[in-house]
């Protein structure tokens, strides 16, 4: 056999080598789960046993282990979580124009009052800080997903949920309903729309916090609300609350609340079935939608855990690039209640997120069954009537 023989052999023999590792290695991660740790005996326990922490959410730690090990230690899973929105091309067919109007957001606007100093973070996709309608407004953000300091947006959802909340008005049919409020971004969900419990609950205790993970600090955001247009599909629906599901989520909006900050969450988009996680949660303002007609939307998750509906069929905000699009769901609905948060603050800095609650329930339009009730909550918000 000539050198070259040997050499060429030897290199196949290489690349093979290589091959085979790398497939195992792909094979192996493919049998992972993405699972929660308690307490460092706990952490280090599953370590040992081949799991590596991928994510540190003060309370809790995702864990990313082979199946059998997180089967053996009975680790929780980390619960998958989704943008709550249909896009252009389903069969939703209703039409609002104008939420602005339909909730009283623009009388609220012509008197003065557009949200100007106020603070609110979004927790979705990212933000499109490039986009006209959205520029002003950035504070700033970080990207859970891919854990840097860039959060912007790989999929568009967080954008069309910011501008419905903050959007200029350069396109005045694409308006926020608090044009002048700032806006931090969380980037928790993925460019497929989806992520992991754990992303969120670490964002909501960094919204609180600020970077340095200490509250009552110089660099707290001290913002009036978190936004949440995101939740879970069956079998993550119910009727009534859900505090025990999550605790360690439940735990990141108790602690938001007791720190004045409102938690508005998504109802989520399965009906009747029930409101999804996070939204049963019942330190959560959990917003269903109704369209420009006021009647619920089909797709509007139903249960005692709903307080508030607002406009979520056929809203039109920006999204990637310089672009817009008319998109539906419960994910529309809430950064308009959002929205109409920042609105309350301007009106009356002291007040407490209890307050800022009574305010938006107290003022609504009822719909439905007189008083609460599982379709529409309270009733529309009107916003008008809300910062009075």
């Amino acid at each position: 056999m000539s050198k070259k023989q040997v050499l060429l052999g030897t290199a196949f023999i290489a690349v093979f080598i290589f091959a085979s590792n790398a497939i195992a290695k792909e094979n192996n991660h493919k049998d992972n789960v993405r699972v929660l740790a308690h307490g460092q005996e706990e952490v280090t326990k599953a370590v040992s046993m081949g799991c590596e922490v991928v994510k540190d959410a003060k309370t809790v730690k995702a864990l990313e282990c082979p199946k059998t090990t997180a089967d053996t230690l009975s680790l929780e899973e980390d619960v998958r979580v989704f943008a709550l929105k249909f896009s252009d091309d389903t069969k939703v067919t209703d039409q609002s124009l104008s939420a602005n109007l339909q909730i009283g957001a623009n009388i609220v606007q012509v008197n003065g009052n557009t949200g100007a100093g106020r603070k609110v973070v979004v927790l979705d996709t990212g933000y499109n800080y490039t986009h006209p309608e959205l520029i002003s407004s950035y504070l700033g953000g970080k990207d859970f997903v891919n854990n840097d300091n860039d959060p912007m947006d790989d999929d568009g959802h967080g954008s069309h949920v910011a501008g419905i909340i903050t959007a200029d008005g350069i396109n005045p049919n694409a308006k926020g309903v608090a044009p002048a409020a700032g806006i931090l971004a969380g980037k928790v969900l993925g460019a497929d729309g989806s992520g992991y419990f754990s992303d969120v609950v670490a964002g909501v205790y960094w919204a609180v916090n600020g970077p340095d993970g200490v509250y009552g600090t110089a660099d707290d955001f001290n913002a009036d609300a978190i936004s949440l247009s995101l939740g879970t599909g069956s079998p993550y629906l119910y009727k009534g609350f859900c505090d025990s599901v999550m605790p360690d989520l439940t735990n990141a909006f108790k602690y938001a609340v007791q720190k004045n900050v409102a938690v508005v969450v998504a109802a989520g988009n399965s009906g009747n079935p029930g409101v999804s996680l996070p939204g049963c949660i019942s330190y959560a303002t959990t917003v269903g939608a109704v369209n420009s007609n006021d009647q619920v939307a089909n797709f509007s998750g139903r249960g005692n855990a709903l307080d508030i509906t607002a406009p979520g069929v056929s809203i039109y905000s920006s999204i990637l690039g310089n672009s817009y699009a008319s998109w539906s769901g419960t994910s529309m609905a809430t950064p308009m209640i959002t929205g109409v948060v920042a609105l309350i603050k301007s009106a009356h800095p002291s007040y407490t997120q209890s307050q800022v609650e009574n305010k938006l329930f107290g003022t609504v339009k009822d719909l439905g069954k007189k008083g609460k009730d599982s379709d529409y909550g309270w009733g529309r918000v009107q916003a008008n009537l809300a910062v009075q």
